[in-house]
């Protein structure tokens, strides 16, 4: 083969490899697409299959666990430990994301269980003793198809524990119990039960309060009994529950209620040894006290008294006894014991050797008449004495 003499090359070269032939491409007008793996064409086939495995997989898991958890709580509540059940079956309720979105009525199930579990929980709770956090765990009870139910423990536990209340000595706790049942709206068929207790226990709770000196709220506790079914019980405390009130008000020198309360057992239970002590303190005699002063609002001492009788003369008057004497001292002041209740009683000054008397000139009548009350002291103030 001959070499073209206007091509040259260095002694020691060697000729370069031919260039790559050009690119060929077929007939069709659009490219070829790269071949993709057979593997990953079907995976990216099974791919929404694959998805759905995996959501159904997950709720079904999430079925599994809530279905779990309930079975959990019924164990433990047909073991007698409702709140053991109650924490399991708000765990189930509580749960969020994909599982209650998908199915809700897992939630809906264990949030009904719950409060089923509720209710026994207080009725253990009550059992034990502490009816308070009884009656607070049934406030939780808000399903529709558990109200009826609910309402009829809350009050049944409030009447056991009003009975065991009266059975251990302590009225005032049982019908606090009762009032709160009455509060929360008990069943009609219970209604008649509380009021029957109620009554019952009014009249055991005022002969406590008596016993304790709290008698004048004894006496509201036994009108109150009296007038929703407990009359024949509250007529047989009355007559100690009215003297002893009585003379708790005297004590604390309330003496209008004092009267009242004593004329309503003379009144009402005259032939009981009540009303024949009660008669005795209305006729206790009272004192009466006051000031004597001058026209200048001096005191005046000297002897006082009251007479019993005014008897009016031609020219003049007379009074009689019996005589209730004191001396009032330099301030004018002076107390008059042991007045009987009545009058009215005239009231009599010692001067120039006689006793004299205040008269009313437009009625010739004395000017301070007395009238001693039942149980109450009487106070004239000041007498203004002539000059």
């Amino acid at each position: 083969m001959q070499i073209p003499p206007s091509t040259t090359y260095p002694v020691g070269d060697q000729v370069p490899p031919p260039p790559p032939p050009p690119p060929t491409f077929a007939p069709s007008a659009t490219p070829r697409q790269r071949a993709v793996p057979r593997a990953a064409r079907a995976a990216r086939a099974a791919t929404p299959f694959a998805m759905a495995a995996m959501v159904l997989g997950v709720l079904l898991g999430g079925r599994v666990s809530a279905e779990d958890g309930r079975s959990a709580a019924a164990t433990a509540l047909a073991a007698g430990d409702p709140a053991q059940a109650v924490s399991l079956d708000e765990a189930v309720a509580g749960r969020s994301g994909l599982l209650m979105v998908l199915d809700p009525g897992a939630a809906a199930a264990a949030e009904h269980d719950a409060q089923v579990a509720r209710i026994a929980w207080a009725q253990k709770l009550a059992a034990g003793g502490d009816v308070d956090a009884a009656v607070a765990v049934l406030t939780v009870v808000r399903q529709p198809s558990l109200q009826t139910q609910a309402a009829q423990t809350r009050a049944q536990l409030l009447i056991d524990a009003a009975s065991r209340a009266i059975k251990g000595g302590h009225a005032e706790l049982a019908l606090r119990r009762l009032d709160q049942a009455v509060q929360g709206g008990p069943p009609e068929s219970l209604v008649p039960t509380i009021a029957a207790m109620r009554a019952a226990d009014e009249v055991q709770a005022a002969a406590e309060l008596v016993a304790s000196n709290r008698a004048p709220d004894a006496l509201a506790l036994l009108d109150d009994a009296a007038a929703h079914g407990g009359a024949a019980s509250a007529a047989r405390a009355y007559p100690t529950t009215l003297l002893a009130a009585a003379r708790a008000e005297i004590a604390a020198l309330d003496y209008q209620n004092a009267t009242t309360s004593l004329q309503r057992l003379v009144s009402r239970y005259g032939s009981t040894s009540a009303a024949r002590a009660a008669r005795g303190l209305l006729r206790v005699p009272q004192p009466v006290s006051g000031t004597m002063v001058d026209a200048a609002g001096h005191g005046t001492a000297g002897r006082v008294r009251l007479s019993t009788h005014f008897t009016q003369l031609q020219g003049g008057y007379s009074t009689g006894g019996p005589f209730y004497y004191s001396t009032a001292n330099t301030n004018g002041d002076f107390t008059i014991t042991g007045v009987p209740v009545g009058g009215p009683y005239v009231l009599e000054y010692f001067r120039g050797g006689g006793w004299m008397t205040l008269i009313d000139p437009r009625t010739d009548q004395p000017s301070n008449p007395v009238s001693v009350k039942p149980l109450q002291p009487e106070d004239l103030t000041f007498i203004v004495l002539p000059a």
